[in-house]
C-alpha cells in the first residue's frame, strides 16, 4: 500500500509539474496551481530555488500572518529533493495535528530548481492497508473463481488474434493487393503480445510502403531528369529489349512511345545502333559512331554512344543531335569556298592583265590605260570584299562598351546625306510616328552602316531616280523601322536566301554595281547583335520593303 500511495503521489506531482512548468513567472505558477483539482486530495507546497515557500494549500491559510517559509523548508524531504531530485518521509505535523506521508520532487522552472511537495494523511494510508487486507481475502476467492473461467476463455480465444493477422495479410501474400493492409485486432489489446505483434507488422508495413514510395519517387525523379535532357537515352536489357526510352530519343528516331517499351530494339529499325549495342556488351567497351538520318528534305546528324551497363545488365544508348554543328561546319566550308572564289576571280583577272602588259610591252597607250583601269577596278573589288569580311568579323565581336544612347533621327539624317552624295537624284522621305528625339541604345556607326546599306541598295536597284520611304513606329517596347522603295524588286524564289553570305540575286546586275554579296548578311548580323530582327517583303517590278525590329529596352549592360 505504501508503494501504491508513493507511486500515486509521484504521478500527481509529475502531473502538477507538467501543468505549471510552462508558466511565465511565479505568480502565473501559483494561479495555475489554484485551479488544479488534484489539490482537493493532497496538501501541496511549492518551494523556490532560494527555498522560499511560494505557495501552500493549508499552512498559509491556517497560520495567516504567522506563516513562515522556515516551517516548510526544514523538512528533510525538501532538502533531499534539492540534493537528489526526489525526497520522501513520514512525519507528524504539529500544525495539523496528525501524521503525514510527504513526497517532494524537484523540477526546472525558468532555468532554476523548484520543489513540488505533496502531503497525504497517514491515517488514510492505514485505513487503506486494513481495507486492502480485508479485501485481499475476498479478492483471492474471486480470483480463484474467475481464474478457471478465464482460463477456459483464453484457451478458446487465444487463436483469434492469430487468425485475424493471417486473414489480414493473406490478400497481400496471394498478390491480390499491392499494399499490406492495416491489421486491426478486435479481440486483443494494443499492450499485449498480439497487439504488439500487430503493431510491429503495421510498422513494418508502413516502412515498406515508405521505401516503395521513396523508390518510386526517385525513379520518377530520374525519369523526369532524363525526359528533360536534350540528348536521347535508350536503355536495353541483355536481350536488347527496350526498358526505357526518353522523348528526345524517340523524336530523333521518329518513333512513337507506345509500342517501344518491352519491345526488341530492332523495332526502331536502326541496325547500326543495334550492332553498337551488341558489340559494346560483347567487348565490354564504350563505342561511338555518327549516324545520318534523312527526314524529308533535311538530314540529321546524330552522335551515338553505346555504353555497357555492367555484366549481364544490358546497355545504354545515348543520342546527341549535332545537326547544327555539322551545318555550321558545312556553312564554314561553304563560306571559305565562296570567299576563295570571290577572291580568285579578281586575282585571276589581275594576273591575266598583268601578264598581257608584261608580254606585250609595245601595246598602245590607250590599251595600256584600259588594262590598268580594269586592274584597279578588280583591286577595288578585292578591297571591298576584304573590308566586308573584316567588318563581319568585327561585328561578331561587338563589345558592350560600344553601345551608347543614340538619337535614331540623327542616324537616319546621316544616311540620307551619304545617300545624296552617291545618288544625288534619289528622293528619301521620313515618316516619324514616334516623336523627337528617338532614343536607341546601339553602336551608332554600325546602325548607320545597316540603315545606309538598305537605303543605298534601294537606290542602286531602282530604275530612274529612287523613291525611298522610311517609316518609324513604336510597337510596345519595340522600334519598327520600315525602309521601302519602288525599285525592281526581288524574285520570290530568292527572298529566303538574300541574307546568306555571298548570295546575289541578279548576277549580271551585281557585277555591274560591284556587289560582293555580303551587304545584307552584314545588315542582318548588325541587327541581331542589337537583339533585333529584320524581315523583307518584295514583289518584282513593284519594289521592296525591309522591316527592322529593335528593342528600346536594350541597355549597355546587356
Amino acid at each position: 500500500v505504501k508503494r501504491i500511495v508513493s507511486k500515486a503521489m509521484t504521478d500527481r506531482a509529475d502531473e502538477l509539474i507538467i501543468r505549471v512548468q510552462s508558466a511565465p513567472n511565479d505568480d502565473a505558477l501559483i494561479r495555475r496551481l489554484k485551479t488544479q483539482k488534484q489539490l482537493m486530495f493532497f496538501r501541496v507546497s511549492v518551494i523556490s530555488s532560494d527555498r522560499r515557500v511560494l505557495y501552500d494549500t493549508h499552512t498559509k491559510r491556517l497560520l495567516g500572518p504567522k506563516f513562515s517559509q522556515e516551517y516548510v523548508i526544514d523538512h528533510p524531504e525538501v532538502t533531499e529533493a534539492f540534493e537528489h531530485g526526489v525526497g520522501y518521509s513520514e512525519n507528524y505535523s504539529d500544525l495539523l495535528g496528525q501524521k503525514f506521508t510527504y513526497l517532494a520532487k524537484a523540477f526546472d522552472f525558468q532555468g532554476q530548481t523548484y520543489v513540488m511537495r505533496l502531503a497525504f494523511p497517514y491515517k488514510y494510508m492505514q485505513e487503506l492497508t486494513r481495507d486492502f487486507e480485508t479485501g485481499f481475502l475476498s479478492l483471492a476467492t474471486l480470483v480463484l473463481f474467475f481464474f478457471s473461467i478465464m482460463t477456459w476463455i483464453i484457451i478458446n480465444h487465444l487463436s483469434s488474434p492469430i487468425q485475424q493477422i493471417i486473414h489480414a495479410i493473406r490478400p497481400y501474400q496471394e498478390g491480390k493487393s499491392v499494399h499490406i493492409p492495416e491489421i486491426v485486432l478486435r479481440s486483443a489489446s494494443p499492450e499485449d503480445d498480439f497487439g504488439r505483434l500487430a503493431h510491429t507488422l503495421n510498422s513494418l508495413s508502413r516502412r515498406v510502403q515508405r521505401q516503395i514510395a521513396n523508390i518510386t519517387h526517385e525513379r520518377n525523379e530520374k525519369e523526369a531528369i532524363l525526359e528533360s535532357l536534350i540528348e536521347g537515352v535508350i536503355a536495353v536489357d541483355p536481350q536488347l529489349r527496350i526498358t526505357y526510352a526518353n522523348s528526345a530519343a524517340l523524336t530523333m528516331l521518329d518513333t512513337d512511345r507506345s509500342p517501344v517499351t518491352n519491345q526488341h530494339f530492332l523495332v526502331l529499325r536502326q541496325e547500326l545502333c543495334h550492332d553498337l549495342l551488341v558489340r559494346c556488351q560483347t567487348e565490354d567497351a564504350i563505342l561511338s559512331h555518327t549516324l545520318q538520318i534523312k527526314r524529308g528534305t533535311e538530314r540529321l546528324y546524330l552522335d551515338v554512344l553505346a555504353v555497357p551497363a555492367g555484366k549481364n545488365r544490358g546497355a545504354i544508348l545515348v543520342l546527341q543531335d549535332n545537326t547544327t554543328h555539322y551545318k555550321l561546319l558545312e556553312m564554314r566550308k561553304e563560306f571559305i569556298a565562296n570567299a576563295s572564289h570571290e577572291l580568285k576571280t579578281p586575282i585571276t583577272i589581275i594576273r591575266g592583265f598583268a601578264e598581257a602588259l608584261h608580254d606585250n610591252p609595245g601595246l598602245g597607250l590607250d590599251v595600256q590605260q584600259e588594262i590598268t583601269a580594269k586592274i584597279v577596278r578588280n583591286c577595288q573589288r578585292m578591297t571591298n570584299l576584304i573590308r566586308d569580311l573584316l567588318a563581319l568579323a568585327d561585328i561578331e565581336r561587338l563589345p558592350l562598351s560600344r553601345l551608347q544612347s543614340t538619337d535614331l533621327l540623327e542616324v537616319i539624317d546621316q544616311c540620307e546625306r551619304t545617300l545624296h552624295s552617291i545618288y544625288p537624284d534619289a528622293q528619301m522621305a521620313l515618316h516619324n510616328h514616334v516623336g523627337d528625339p528617338i532614343d536607341l541604345v546601339c553602336d551608332r556607326s554600325l546602325m548607320e552602316q545597316a540603315i545606309g546599306n538598305l537605303v543605298q541598295n534601294a537606290a542602286k536597284y531602282s530604275d530612274g531616280p529612287a523613291q525611298i520611304d522610311i517609316t518609324v513606329r513604336l510597337v510596345e517596347d519595340t522600334l519598327k523601322i520600315q525602309i521601302a522603295d519602288k525599285g525592281i524588286g526581288i524574285p520570290a524564289a530568292d527572298l529566303e536566301h538574300i541574307f546568306e553570305r555571298f548570295y546575289t540575286v541578279d548576277k549580271s546586275r551585281t557585277k555591274h554595281v560591284g556587289s560582293s554579296g555580303l551587304g545584307l548578311s552584314i545588315v542582318q548580323t548588325i541587327i541581331e547583335k542589337h537583339l533585333g530582327r529584320i524581315e523583307v517583303e518584295s514583289e518584282e517590278g513593284k519594289g521592296t520593303c525591309f522591316t527592322i525590329y529593335l528593342p528600346t529596352t536594350l541597355t549597355a549592360e546587356e
